[in-house]
């Protein structure tokens, strides 16, 4: 799919553009997990895909997401260490055909997939008492130009179509995209007001007696965690244009 400029552009038989959302025919947006979500003491990692079905041809050539993500370390003698995190990403979209109701079928390519995971928790200090991980991602279709895509279509984006979430990541997360990709583009058009959400929740500790740290985690295919801190909620619903780590 080749976008820019102020133009068009026809992806199979339909007109990739940035319409108004009240224009596009009704649809439906799902994410589809790929695969048992895995963890362990040292990780998490979860796949995924999306899949669009609209009544017509659909006009947006993107699935956008808003990843917000808190990590809180509890050290031994009570104190905190916070990081949190801000990313706008998208995805193209293709077109498969229609499925047996006429409704017109998009999904990522082949063999793309929305990968989520951090590992090396094993690696902290003896010093670290528990570690807890909230990622929150905000999902829904737009309109995407000039991002710098990988071949599979998946792109880092500066901000959201209003700016009122800006990617603010270090360089060690999806450290291999960053090293080969620019951070650009922007979002012409979307239907944020639709948007759907899914979270991630990691849980490690540290037993008084064990000799290994145990971890638990919770994927959430529709919904926010129900025990978000207030920087993580406060910027969901609110907004923020810059992440801080430490504290």
């Amino acid at each position: 799919m080749t976008v820019g400029g102020t133009g068009c552009a026809t992806v199979g038989n339909y007109k990739a553009e940035p319409v108004k959302p009240e224009v596009l025919p009704p649809y439906s947006l799902e994410v589809q997990v790929r695969g048992e979500p895995e963890h362990d003491e040292d990780r998490y990692e979860v796949s995924l895909g999306f899949e669009l079905r609209a009544d017509d041809e659909f006009a947006y050539n993107a699935v956008v997401q808003e990843i917000v993500q808190e990590v809180v370390y509890e050290r031994y003698d009570g104190r905190k260490i916070r990081e949190t995190l801000v990313l706008v990403e998208s995805f193209k979209l293709k077109r498969i055909g229609k499925d047996e109701d006429g409704r017109v079928v998009y999904r990522l390519p082949s063999f793309q997939r929305d990968r989520h995971y951090e590992r090396g928790y094993l690696s902290v200090g003896p010093m670290i008492k528990q570690i807890d991980v909230w990622r929150v991602v905000r999902y829904y279709p737009g309109y995407v130009e000039k991002a710098d895509w990988t071949d599979l279509g998946f792109a880092h984006l500066p901000q959201n179509r209003d700016g009122s979430m800006v990617t603010d990541i270090p360089e060690n997360f999806n450290e291999s995209h960053q090293r080969s990709h620019e951070i650009k583009g922007r979002i012409v058009q979307d239907d944020r007001a639709g948007s759907h959400w899914y979270s991630m929740r990691y849980h490690w500790w540290r037993e008084p007696t064990g000799n290994r740290p145990q971890a638990d985690f919770v994927f959430n295919k529709q919904g926010r965690p129900c025990d978000e801190p207030t920087w993580l909620a406060d910027t969901i619903d609110k907004g923020a244009t810059t992440a801080n780590a430490g504290e």
